[in-house]
């Protein structure tokens, strides 16, 4: 099952690790506008299941990764292999695979208690695996899964600009998902569509509200 890309983070850190206003990857000042999404507290969680197996698998962000065991309760019955079929386009090979990436949040998780009371997933990507090929998913593709499995994706909080992104996440936003009890952890951005550089990495980028505050956290 593949790990989620490492996210790098937006800016460059000074001396005190505190954010600059420099780009760790000048690349991304070539894209004008980005989708930018909630970023959630939580434990990162991959399901996958390929259509010829028939099996849904959890996982971490690592295989080694541990699970609340009633978060992992909470999965299997959530993601079922009558709810995943569904997914796949008619006609889709068998070896197809379909692997959803979210967050494990709420009470027990981080500090997820301001959440919820309780466990569950958060989808914030989709990868659909065919024929030796890997597509991540736009945005509305994301947003059509969530719908279809009858579970929350991350908030869809607007079309910034760069400059945009550092000042709002500098000015601190409240959290969509926590109904403003809490800070938002931060923010993550993707293009439109997804976009590559040259070394193959989607373009894709985070910014912590806590890379604001001096020290390394």
């Amino acid at each position: 099952m593949r790990e989620y890309p490492k996210i790098d983070t937006l800016l460059e850190r000074d001396e005190s690790f505190r954010v600059t206003d420099v780009l760790k990857r000048p690349v991304l000042a070539d894209i004008s506008k980005w989708i930018v999404t909630e970023k959630v507290d939580g434990t990162n969680i991959r399901v996958s299941f390929q259509r010829e197996e028939g099996t849904i698998k959890v996982g971490g962000r690592s295989d080694n990764a541990q699970i609340h065991a009633d978060l992992v309760r909470y999965l299997y019955e959530a993601f079922t292999p009558e709810k995943m079929t569904p997914l796949f386009i008619e006609g889709a090979a068998p070896e197809s695979r379909i692997t959803l990436f979210g967050e494990g949040y709420g009470a027990g998780i981080q500090k997820g208690g301001a959440y919820r009371p309780d466990k569950a997933f958060i989808l914030f990507d989709v990868l659909v695996e065919a024929a030796g090929e890997a597509y991540w998913q736009d945005d509305a593709c994301v947003t059509d899964f969530a719908a279809r499995l009858v579970i929350q994706r991350v908030p869809i909080l607007g079309e910034w600009s760069l400059t945009e992104i550092m000042e709002r996440v500098r000015m601190g936003i409240p959290s969509v998902v926590g109904a403003g009890r809490l800070p938002m952890e931060g923010v993550v951005a993707r293009t439109r569509e997804p976009l590559f550089d040259k070394r193959g990495q989607r373009l894709i980028l985070k910014l912590k509200t806590r890379d604001y505050q001096a020290g390394k956290r």
